[in-house]
């Protein structure tokens, strides 16, 4: 890198030794110091000289003429070695035969349309060189028409599926747009169509399912089913009387099971009432509520049971008190016959002198009773 400087100096110093060989000192020492000031003014220079060769090795490289860059990295390393920059440009400036050829076939590719082939010879080149600004802005110029096109075409299929009522693909379709344009006003404002399609299929879906519970007359069912589906639109005045009418069938189902599953409720007097105020009160079921029917059948016959008397004949001896809780006394005979409602009851009989007895007897509609024995046989 000094020449012709440095070979002026060899032949100087040659020339001294010849000389001091010669013991012609004062010959040799003017050699020397010539020399020694040649020297001098290399180290001076040598700042400059590196800087030079810097800016024209990257003048080189930035016009793709490797070749030069390469023997001014070169100077610039003998002059300082290992010097950073050189050192990464002499790197960039052996690669960028391989670059060029990976810029080629993405620019021949991206003029093809061919954005994916595009794009990986442009990451390519960039793996040899990633500080070939060339390569960074096509990349970005290519991923931004890979993004815009993937986006348009992911939102179409989006608006398809919204119009068809798809509310799974158009999920899907506009989850993928959201994530190649994070915030971008179509994708949300096809969204906010999105959720509403979903509100309305929900809500649909609900009404369907409740109005086949109300059919099979599953009232609580129906009525958890009508109040989501109110949830969603608390203004639906269908939802609203079907809500009102299944919670009023919830009650009357819950008024009749409330004898049906003990019958012997209605053996008391206020009970029996009470069943018969029921029964008035819903005498009749609509045609589509078979369920119903056959509650008002069974309580309107439980209810006839339990108003219907039974004959019981008593048989005693003439000298037994007799007494039927609930019912009265029937003083002393020998045979009686009482007409008893549905019910308990519980039938005593008394003699002075003798042990009471106590019989317990079961009436049940249409079920005939046998002669009861009500005598006080047991002296005390």
């Amino acid at each position: 890198w000094g020449e012709p400087v440095w070979s002026e100096t060899a032949a100087g110093v040659s020339t001294g030794d010849r000389y001091f060989a010669q013991r012609q000192f004062a010959a040799a020492a003017r050699e020397y110091q010539a020399a020694l000031d040649r020297l001098q003014q290399l180290d001076a220079g040598r700042a400059g000289m590196l800087a030079a060769s810097l800016e024209a090795a990257a003048g080189a490289l930035a016009a793709n003429d490797a070749a030069t860059a390469i023997a001014q990295y070169e100077v610039a390393l003998a002059i300082e070695p290992e010097h950073p920059a050189a050192t990464r440009g002499l790197a960039r400036a052996n690669n960028r035969g391989a670059v060029i050829e990976q810029m080629n076939r993405a620019r021949a590719a991206e003029t093809n349309s061919d954005l994916e082939v595009a794009g990986a010879a442009y990451r390519q080149a960039l793996l040899l060189d990633a500080d070939y600004a060339p390569a960074q802005a096509a990349l970005q110029r290519v991923t931004e028409q890979v993004i815009a096109r993937d986006f348009s075409a992911a939102m179409s299929r989006a608006l398809v599926a919204l119009d068809a009522g798809q509310t799974g693909a158009a999920g899907k379709a506009l989850d993928e747009a959201g994530r190649l344009r994070p915030g971008d006003t179509a994708v949300r404002d096809a969204r906010l169509r999105l959720q509403g399609l979903r509100t309305q299929a929900g809500l649909s879906s609900l009404r369907r399912k409740s109005a086949d519970r109300d059919r099979s007359e599953d009232w609580p069912a129906a009525v958890e089913l009508h109040r989501k589906a109110l949830a969603i639109d608390p203004a639906a005045v269908l939802d609203t009387e079907a809500l009102r009418r299944a919670e009023e069938r919830v009650k009357l189902h819950a008024q009749f099971d409330h004898y049906l599953e003990k019958p012997a409720r209605v053996y008391s007097a206020t009970p029996l009432a009470n069943a018969e105020q029921l029964l008035a009160a819903a005498s009749s079921a609509p045609s589509d509520e078979p369920r119903l029917a056959k509650k008002i059948t069974a309580l309107r016959e439980l209810v006839s049971g339990a108003s219907t008397p039974v004959t019981l004949t008593l048989k005693s001896d003439g000298a037994t008190s007799v007494v039927i809780y609930r019912v009265g006394r029937l003083g002393q005979f020998d045979t009686r016959q009482v007409e008893l409602l549905p019910g308990d009851y519980t039938v005593v009989g008394s003699r002075p002198g003798y042990r009471d007895v106590r019989r317990v007897i079961a009436v049940r509609p249409g079920v005939p009773l046998q002669p009861l024995v009500v005598r006080c046989e047991e002296p005390v």
